[in-house]
Formats: C-alpha cells, structure tokens, sequence
C-alpha cells in the first residue's frame, strides 16, 4: 500500500474520510473521521483543541462546513471531543451533537451550545437525509460506562471509539505487522475485564465488517475478524492487580 500523505485529508473507503493529525511526539495518535453523504456530513470524534486548527483545515478540503449536521462522539475524553465548541463557532446554528446520555451529562462541561441526540433514546441509530442509517453498538465500561462504537452499513466501516486502539511511538495510519502487540498493550491497562471486552466482541458477529477505525491508534483493514477474536480473548483490567 502507498504511504498516504498525511498532511491531507484521506479517503479510506467511498466518501469517508480520515482528518486527523500525525502528532510525532505522541504515542497515543487521535483519529477523526467524516462521512460525506450527499449534502450532509457527519463528523466522528472531532478531536482535541491543539488539534482544531489542522483537522478544520483537513474537514473544509471535503465537504461545505454548512453541510455538517452531527458530529458523534463515543464518550467525553478531551481528546476526541474537547473542540466541539470550536467546530460550533465555525458551524453555527443547526448542529447536534450525538452520544450516549451518560457521557452527554460530562460532554456540556465543555461549553456546548448544540443540542444533543441520545443514541440510547433514538433506538441505536441515527437516520440521515438520504435515508442512510448508521447504527450504534454499545460497548459499556469499554473505557467508560456510557461507551458505544458506530457501524456505518453502507462502507462496512466500524468506527470503534477506544476500542481497537493502540499505544505506539511507531505509528502508521494502516495497522501493520506489529500493531496487533499494541493494541493488546492498550487494552490490557485500558479496558476493565476479558469479561466484559468479549461481550462486546460478540456484538460484533453479525456485522459484516470491512474496515475498523479506531479513535486511537492505526486503522485495520486486513482481516479485522482477526482483531476482533485477539479482543474477545485478552486478559485485560491489569491495574486491578495493583
């Protein structure tokens, strides 16, 4: 595969796109995502403000700023969700913000003004103007209580939140041979339990998954089933054995 050029926006699959940022001195990479549909746009976990700027610049070459509709993010860490407000001055009026309702209650002390839309009280899905549908996968305690992953149908494209990321100084936009060490590095201080990590991976079976886009670490193309089964088995939550 060609070595993208990270300075630009990537088209990873028809219409979506990668708009993140190469921080080199950072093991843990942030990963924002937008899908162009039509005349709407989504943006998925939107980034940190010492990123606003780049990711801005990366979202504007794609798509009309004024045809993003929702931006989704799959809990309230800073670093994926810190610059809604920002994006909001660029946007204006019309925005919603889509999450989960446990990590809404910690997301406003941001300083949104947007209105937010539950996935757990709109039936796991978000319906676009085209009729298009993306579907929300809970993933609870998997880092946070209110934690869900969003399956895109059209692409086959899991955009997984925490979930399938990875710590690494040797980083790539595409996973490589190694990345399956650094996922399990993550998850194994990271999520809480094989228990609860393989109850989330069997929510996975009966999806048909191209693609997985992780919000931090490298995106897996090639057999993510694969990715999937290392999950479902890890033995993880090791700071519980401090």
């Amino acid at each position: 595969m060609q070595k993208p050029d990270l300075d630009r926006a990537i088209e990873i699959a028809p219409g979506t796109y990668w708009v993140g940022f190469d921080d080199e001195k950072a093991g843990l990479r942030c990963n924002p995502y937008i899908i162009v549909d039509g005349d709407e746009a989504v943006l998925i976990e939107p980034g940190s403000v010492p990123h606003f700027p780049i990711v801005l610049r990366k979202v504007a070459s794609v798509v009309d700023l004024r045809e993003i509709s929702t931006i989704i993010v799959s809990h309230q860490d800073p670093d994926l969700c810190a610059a809604i407000p920002r994006f909001e001055e660029v946007l204006g009026p019309g925005l919603k913000v889509a999450t989960h309702s446990r990590a809404a209650i910690l997301i406003q002390h941001y300083g949104l003004s947007s209105p937010f839309y539950h996935v757990d009280q709109n039936g796991w899905e978000l319906t676009l103007k085209s009729g298009r549908k993306l579907k929300f996968i809970f993933a609870p305690y998997l880092h946070f209580p209110g934690a869900f992953m969003t399956y895109d149908p059209v692409t086959k494209i899991l955009f997984s939140g925490d979930l399938f990321g990875a710590f690494s100084f040797d980083w790539s936009l595409y996973a490589g041979e190694f990345y399956e060490e650094a996922m399990k590095a993550f998850h194994e201080n990271y999520m809480p339990s094989q228990e609860i990590l393989a109850r989330a991976m069997d929510k996975l079976e009966h999806l048909e998954i191209a693609m997985i886009a992780p919000q931090h670490g490298s995106i897996i193309c090639d057999n993510p089933r694969h990715y999937i089964n290392v999950l479902r088995n890890l033995d993880c939550g090791d700071y519980m054995l401090e």
